[in-house]
């Protein structure tokens, strides 16, 4: 392909259309670039809020080593699986591990059959207890989840920048160049 003639903007000289797609393709290549370091960053972000607030939630809702403590929640969970089956019991079970903590780690240090629920029902409770026992680190999970949600527009937008900049079949175009400054051949 012959070397195109430097542009002078400078001189009023106007870029061919294939000339706009390959200079649009090059800005679509730098802006996804960008946009994909961006999401690395955001990704980087999110993993370590997510894993300090993890580690303050984990923390707020460990349970006491002490004997007396350990007596005492696992008679909560003999008290919790005995009232297993009682329809009211499940509402009023969740103000007890929203309102006392002893309640709550004893239901998140043992299976969740030791008790008499199923597993989504002690994620469910451990979520409440969270929020309830640690507002701060379930605020800074709930952040980092809606900051996490942007990587996936941020995908989307990374995907339609190269059709918006350029066409690729017009750049093709450009194989096809003519150098109207060049000197005529004669054929001889």
């Amino acid at each position: 392909m012959p070397e195109l003639p430097p542009l002078d903007e400078t001189e009023g000289k106007t870029l061919a259309p294939p000339q706009q797609h390959s200079a649009g393709r090059k800005i679509a290549e730098a802006t996804v670039a960008e946009i994909n370091k961006t999401r690395a960053e955001l990704k980087s972000w999110v993993e370590r809020e997510n894993a300090a607030a993890m580690d303050e939630i984990n923390t707020a809702l460990a349970p006491d080593i002490g004997t007396a403590a350990q007596v005492m929640r696992s008679e909560i969970r003999a008290f919790v699986l005995s009232k297993k089956g009682e329809a009211e019991f499940a509402a009023e079970l969740r103000g007890l591990v929203e309102t006392d903590l002893r309640f709550a780690t004893a239901l998140f240090e043992a299976p969740a059959a030791l008790s008499g629920m199923s597993q989504e029902r002690l994620q469910t409770l451990r979520l409440q207890a969270a929020v309830a026992h640690a507002p701060d680190a379930a605020e800074q999970v709930r952040l980092a989840s809606e900051v996490g949600e942007l990587d996936r527009k941020l995908a989307s937008v990374a995907a339609e920048v190269p059709r918006s900049f350029y066409d690729g079949n017009i750049e093709k175009g450009m194989a096809t160049y003519v150098d109207v400054n060049a000197p005529l051949a004669t054929g001889e």
